[in-house]
C-alpha cells in the first residue's frame, strides 16, 4: 500500500469509527533525516520531510509519535530540535493513549494507524510529497 493510500484509509476509518484522531509513527534516520551512522548526529532533512511533518504537527486529528532505537537522551535532543523547526511529536516510542483490551496488548506493541519508516517501505526521497498531498486533501 502506498503512503498516500495508508493516510486515506486511516482518515476514512477515523470518520467511520468517529475517532478523534489517528496515530502516526515516524522514524528518524533515512526517513526524516539523512542518516550518518556515526557518532555525530545530523539534522539534514530529506526532501519535503520538514514541510510534511509541520503540516501533520498542526492538525488536531493527528498524534505524532517519534519512533527510533536511539537512546533516551538522543531522542529528547531530536525532539527539541524538531520543535525548534515547528515539528511537534506527542510521544517518543510509546502511545499511552491507547490502552490494553481483552484481546490486544499494547504494552508489547504500540498502537498506530500509519507508519512512516524506511523499514516499512517508505521512500523518503519521494513519498513525503504524497504525505503532503494526502494531508491537504483531507
Amino acid at each position: 500500500m502506498s503512503i498516500k493510500k495508508a493516510f486515506e484509509a486511516a482518515f476514512k476509518r477515523k470518520r467511520e469509527k468517529n475517532w478523534e484522531k489517528i496515530y502516526v509513527l515516524v522514524d528518524i534516520h533515512d526517513t526524516i533525516l539523512h542518516a550518518t551512522y556515526g557518532d555525530a548526529e545530523t539534522y539534514e532533512y530529506l526532501p519535503l520531510a520538514k514541510e510534511a511533518l509541520q503540516l501533520l504537527s498542526f492538525r488536531d486529528d493527528v498524534c505524532l509519535i517519534l519512533w527510533s532505537g536511539c537512546y533516551e537522551a538522543t531522542m529528547e535532543a531530536y525532539r527539541q530540535r524538531f520543535a525548534a523547526d515547528d515539528i511537534w511529536f506527542d510521544y517518543l516510542n510509546e502511545n499511552p493513549e491507547v490502552v490494553n483490551t481483552s484481546f490486544q496488548n499494547f504494552e508489547a506493541k504500540l498502537y498506530f494507524n500509519v507508519g512512516i519508516d524506511d523499514k516499512f517501505g517508505f521512500d523518503a526521497e519521494h513519498d513525503w510529497k504524497d504525505v503532503i498531498e494526502a494531508i491537504k486533501e483531507e
